[in-house]
């Protein structure tokens, strides 16, 4: 599979050094296609990567592809989830943004499995940026979800099970981030405001 992966790379390579070395003669129509194989070649290690850890018995010789900044925490029966990056706006998702949250957030969540099994739970989502006026409706939220539901954190995404809010806020940083809180929904109501209490200070 390493082979594999490698003539990939060396595909990526070819393509970005006429990127590089052409920028006179570079055109939107190029760079469309240098980021349109950008994202195929990605797609494929990724799966590449999956599919070898799925069938290698060793764990010592699986590819760790996943990011290791992504924190879970879990205190008085509220689990915290950090995301050290912004989810993407509907308009910017594309399947390798989408499958890299939701798989980061299933793996690292996976230990919490039926932690609210037969529970209506409310997922809270807190996005930090160091931009003015952000528009928290265009934020895709499905990975963060999907990736709970295949951990097993919450039964199903369905209203059933969960209901969910979005927050967003400006800071003065250098990497934006996102924080997800998940809990019991009849707690919802208190817990919010505690949280804009303490947002506002």
């Amino acid at each position: 599979m390493q082979k594999e992966i490698l003539e990939e790379l060396e595909d990526l390579r070819d393509e970005t050094e006429f990127i590089i070395n052409n920028q006179e003669f570079v055109e939107n129509k190029h760079m469309e296609n240098y980021l349109r194989s950008l994202e195929r070649i990605r797609y494929n290690i990724f799966n590449k990567i999956k599919l070898n850890n799925k069938y290698e018995v060793n764990e010592q010789d699986r590819l760790m592809y996943l990011n290791d900044k992504y924190e879970v925490s879990v205190s008085d029966n509220y689990l915290k989830i950090h995301i050290p990056e912004v989810i993407p706006k509907y308009k910017n998702i594309n399947n390798y943004a989408y499958k890299n949250i939701m798989l980061n957030v299933m793996e690292k969540t996976k230990n919490y499995k039926d932690l609210y099994k037969n529970e209506l739970v409310f997922v809270f989502i807190k996005v930090v940026e160091n931009q003015k006026n952000i528009d928290i409706d265009n934020k895709f939220v499905k990975p963060i979800v999907d990736g709970l539901v295949l951990s097993k954190v919450i039964e199903d995404d369905n209203i059933a099970n969960m209901f969910y809010g979005v927050f967003g806020t400006t800071e003065k940083i250098k990497k934006p981030y996102t924080e997800v809180y998940v809990f019991k929904g009849e707690k919802m109501l208190k817990w919010i405001q505690d949280f804009i209490k303490a947002d506002i200070k």
